[in-house]
């Protein structure tokens, strides 16, 4: 998740937090919760709401694009005198650190107070003469502490002021009875696991409010009991107010302490009301409570969501999806059928999606479109999974296909036994026309380094099964023999695996295999298309077609004048960077006559087309004659650190 998103859903996840807080601390006002055992449960309750808004899905948008390897490479970066202060990271990622900073200091602080109660528990001396309450638990006097604190699990302790035996047997009956229940109840762990929530939401005052009401409500339930057990309300009270006239000197270990001062006006009032409630009503009052709970959180969850990364969704090149002003959560790919690409069938498909009660697609109708590309735009709906705004709604998708530049005419055509056809660019046509271009095709794909072999669309397993059963590994060098061989095993293994090889520099090569519908994890390189149109008979083929394709590293050099992209406000603040691809026909005088986008950062997409159209070429001479050249640029854009 970038950093932007994350600064985004930090700050819509305290909003959450901060209004379900406002709606929970009115309900026990207007239910008129007064038991403090209820009261701790509800509170409890409202602090597991708060931890659990998280959970609620997520809204995903959707970002669309082709992905497709090209070569030739312009670099957009920012500068550092761009920036009022280049050395520090955007707002969002300081807001970030901050934040992570702030846990970290106050995970160290609870480790120190974890150090503080023992090195009170080394020093201390046992209590002489020994309680009955002694049984429960090792009751310890120390020199260091002004109120009585219990903590430890297994073995746990109560720790004394030194001055404890001075006070009153009714007295010391009391504050032991009251620490005796808290390690018979284990809030020793609650408040653990409260000190940790606190550290890391450190910066919420929300939850700082509700840590201590629990706090409050836990002191006051064990009053309540420890009162019922020895029947001295009068001494508990005095109790309450001989350790307040002590000065505290532990208020942020991890423990619960005899009596924070900011809870004894609450403590002495409760006491003296001797709230009751009856089972019935604490059971009705609470599950009326986590009702209003479940419904505030889930209209919250509603109006400020959580946001997940936008969904990267590449459809095939010369595919654009238009949802008529729907929105959808995620998608499946639309690819361009194989047979449509041959046959050069292009158009647009309109379908009726049929929504569920969740947005899933359910049932799918083409209303109109060419027959070669209906089935593919219906297998790709019928995963679609729209906003729930959507939900039990009929909505219309129009998904316009349109020959991708690839499949222009006028492109050079070729191929090598073993499965691999076509597409080959990076080699300019001289003198011999056609014929010496094929050639040079031949040559490169006959001999070469394999240095990637990437498989999309299978288990692990099937992977590394696939991979030993092949017979080349990365690393070796090819011939046209062991591209057969190879094309053979990945059809002896799976015969709807499809096989890819794409070259790269110094006629290195990668070897990409996936299965149907999967789009291929790319190397970088050229791509040796698999599905393109088989090349024209001899007789055909032009001596000067009117159009060729050119390599994007042999065409950058005959760039004339450059305009350099500008680097978005926008993309730059919220961190965003990576290469733009884009398609470009060069008219026959050097000016670009077509550029489209193959796909990139969203944000990056228009400025990197805006700089390029305006580009000017030396014009491409074949035979003597211009023509026009259909090449491939790559603009990267640099956030310099």
């Amino acid at each position: 998740m970038s950093w932007g998103v994350a600064f985004a859903n930090l700050a819509a996840y305290s909003l959450q937090i901060v209004m379900l807080v406002a709606v929970g601390a009115a309900i026990p006002a207007v239910l008129r919760l007064r038991q403090p055992g209820a009261r701790l449960i509800y509170w409890q309750l409202l602090l597991a709401a708060c931890l659990l808004l998280p959970l609620q899905p997520w809204q995903q948008s959707v970002a669309t694009g082709t992905v497709q390897v090209t070569s030739g490479v312009a670099t957009a970066v920012s500068s550092p005198h761009l920036s009022v202060m280049p050395h520090l990271p955007p707002r969002s990622e300081l807001a970030i650190l901050l934040v992570l900073a702030g846990v970290a200091i106050r995970l160290a602080w609870l480790a120190v107070g974890f150090w503080k109660l023992r090195r009170y528990r080394r020093h201390a001396r046992p209590l002489d003469p020994a309680p009955a309450w002694g049984v429960e638990a090792s009751l310890l006097l120390s020199d260091e502490i002004a109120s009585p604190v219990t903590f430890g699990w297994r073995k746990p302790v109560v720790l004394l002021p030194a001055n404890f035996p001075e006070l009153t047997a009714q007295l010391r009956e009391a504050i032991l009875c009251h620490e005796v229940m808290h390690v018979r109840r284990r809030d020793w762990l609650f408040t653990i696991a409260e000190e940790v929530i606190r550290a890391v939401f450190w910066f919420h005052p929300a939850i700082w409010w509700l840590l201590g009401e629990i706090g409050l409500a836990r002191e006051q339930e064990v009053d309540r009991l420890a009162i019922e057990i020895t029947r001295e309300r009068d001494h508990y009270m005095d109790a309450l107010l001989a350790i307040a006239g002590a000065r505290s000197h532990l208020d942020l270990a991890p423990a619960p302490l005899f009596l924070r001062k900011r809870h004894l006006r609450q403590r002495v009032v409760l006491i003296l009301e001797e709230a009751r409630m009856s089972k019935t009503r604490i059971v009705s009052t609470l599950t009326t409570g986590l009702a209003v709970l479940v419904a505030a959180g889930w209209l919250i969850t509603g109006v400020f969501p959580l946001t997940a990364e936008p969904q990267s969704v590449a459809d095939a090149a010369g595919i654009t999806v238009y949802l008529n002003g729907s929105q959808v959560l995620h998608r499946s790919a639309v690819h361009y059928p194989a047979s449509a690409l041959q046959h050069r069938v292009q158009g647009s498909v309109s379908v009726e999606v049929k929504l569920d009660s969740t947005g899933n697609v359910s049932d799918a109708r083409v209303l109109s479109g060419p027959d070669e590309l209906r089935s593919a735009v219906l297998q790709s709906v019928l995963d679609w999974h729209f906003t729930r705004d959507a939900a039990n709604s009929t909505r219309d998708v129009q998904v316009a296909f349109e020959l991708p530049p690839s499949a222009v005419t006028g492109g050079v055509t070729g191929g090598v036994t073993g499965g691999v056809v076509s597409g080959v660019t990076g080699v300019v046509i001289k003198d011999g026309g056609l014929e010496t271009y094929r050639d040079s095709v031949t040559r490169s794909l006959s001999s070469g380094l394999l240095t990637h072999i990437v498989v999309s669309g299978l288990s692990d397993q099937a992977r590394d099964e696939l991979l030993a059963a092949l017979p080349v590994h990365e690393g070796d060098t090819m011939t046209s023999d062991d591209m057969a061989k190879t094309a053979r095993a990945v059809n002896a293994f799976d015969e709807h695996l499809g096989v890819r090889w794409m070259l790269g520099a110094n006629g290195a090569k990668s070897l990409l295999i996936s299965t149907p519908g999967a789009e291929p994890m790319w190397a970088p390189g050229i791509i040796v298309a698999k599905d393109a149109p088989p090349p024209p008979p001899p007789g055909a083929v032009s001596e000067n077609p009117q159009r060729i394709r050119v390599g994007g590293p042999v065409q950058a050099a005959n760039i004339v004048s450059k305009v350099a992209p500008v680097y978005p406000e926008l993309a730059k603040s919220a961190r965003v960077q990576g290469v733009v691809h884009l398609a470009v026909v060069i008219a026959k005088d050097g000016t670009v006559q077509e550029i489209h986008s193959l796909g990139g950062p969203a944000l990056l997409i228009q400025s990197a087309l805006d700089a390029v159209k305006q580009w000017v070429y030396r014009p491409t001479l074949l035979n003597g004659e211009p023509v026009a050249v259909e090449t491939t640029v790559e603009v990267n854009f640099s956030l310099l650190q």
